[in-house]
This record gives C-alpha cells, structure tokens and sequence, in this order.
C-alpha cells in the first residue's frame, strides 16, 4: 500500500522531462510507472516548505480513452528551427507501442468537466530517433499519483 495518493492533481506537478518506466493497462485503466515528479510546495501532501521530488511512482488513468496518439517524424527536415507541427510528419500509431519508449516532457489539461478530464501528453518516442516528438491525447475520469517517499527525505 502507498504512503502517499494524491487524486487529479496535476496543477501541483512540474513537469521536468521524466521517464515512463512501466506500462500496464487493466480493466481499462492505464497505469505508468515514473522515476519521479516534482510537486509543488503548495501540493497538500508535499511537507516541505520547497519543490520536493518524489521517488519513483505510480500514474494511474480510471476508465480511460484515447483520443490520439502518435508522433512526429522530423528526420527529413534541414531547417534550424523546426516548426513540429507544420514541418514534420505525424504518423498516427497505437498509444502503448508509442509510450514504450517514451519521456514526458508537457502535459497540458485541455478539458475537464463533471464527468472526464481531456490531456495531451508530449515528449520524446525514443523509439522512433532522436527526431520523433511523441503526442497523446487521453480521456479519463480520474487519475491519481501513487507514491512512498520523497527524494532526499
């Protein structure tokens, strides 16, 4: 059993490029294992009176949908400054063979009502180059972080 759960709080999360470890979805629910994230000092089972980084923990998705995943190919572009989403090529592939590979680098919250929560994910699908940007998109209607201790406790 977890010391520490925290329900749909990602507004006390600063996203700093963190690895997904483990993959498994059960029951149609998606659960990724993470090194860590940081949390805010304001996150209410943060004790510090800084950021504090977790050790590793469980991201967990209730009834969960996708709405898109894949990711973008840039290899063929020989520009400095890329434009993703107007130079490269999305290539649509199923969410579990993307995040096999895959570091979180944004999230970003797009939707939320009484019933579901709508969130893009996009970071590095290493599995693709090192010039593939991944993107997913989920529905879901809860999600909750696991964890048992803080870095440096």
């Amino acid at each position: 059993m977890a010391k520490y759960i925290s329900e749909n709080c990602f507004e006390y999360i600063n996203w700093q490029s963190v690895y997904i470890e483990k993959v498994k979805v059960e029951n149609n629910n998606l659960f990724l294992v993470l090194e860590c994230v940081e949390l805010t000092k304001e996150h209410p089972l943060n004790p510090f009176d800084d950021e504090r980084e977790t050790n590793e923990l469980v991201l967990a998705f209730y009834d969960f949908e996708v709405l898109d995943s894949g990711y973008y190919d840039c290899s063929q572009v020989q520009k400095q400054t890329i434009n993703i989403a107007k130079d490269c090529t999305y290539i649509e592939i199923p969410l579990l063979k993307l995040i096999n590979d895959f570091t979180i680098v944004t999230e970003n919250i797009k939707g939320k009502n009484k019933s579901s929560f709508v969130q893009t994910f996009e970071g590095f699908a290493w599995s693709f180059g090192e010039d593939a940007w991944g993107y997913f998109k989920l529905r879901y209607k809860r999600m909750e972080i696991t964890w048992d201790s803080f870095y440096n406790e």
